[in-house]
């Protein structure tokens, strides 16, 4: 972290979106998850799990959700959404 003063702790939703908009500004930082991936929390909810709002009002800054995806994307939708989020602005914990 030399020369870096900010730091993202945890790549759910809200800390891969800050991360976006860090790097969209080109301010360094880091970034924390205590588990292997983005996402993490959702990978461990039940198989049929949907998101409860419109992928329109859910979707992270700077990305929509892909036009195939259903209004309400299922749990694993949610989570390759996420993965493809951190890879266009290479976020990695």
């Amino acid at each position: 972290m030399d020369g870096c003063e900010t730091l993202v702790v945890g790549a759910g939703p809200a800390g891969l979106a800050v991360g976006a908009a860090l790097r969209r500004k080109q301010v360094p930082f880091a970034m924390l998850e205590r588990d292997e991936h983005v996402g993490s929390s959702w990978r461990r909810h039940y198989d049929r799990l949907r998101l409860h709002t419109p992928k329109r009002l859910s979707a992270l800054p700077f990305v929509a959700y892909p036009r195939g995806f259903p209004r309400y994307p299922s749990r694993d939708q949610v989570v390759e959404y996420l993965e493809n989020y951190a890879r266009t602005f290479d976020l990695r914990p």
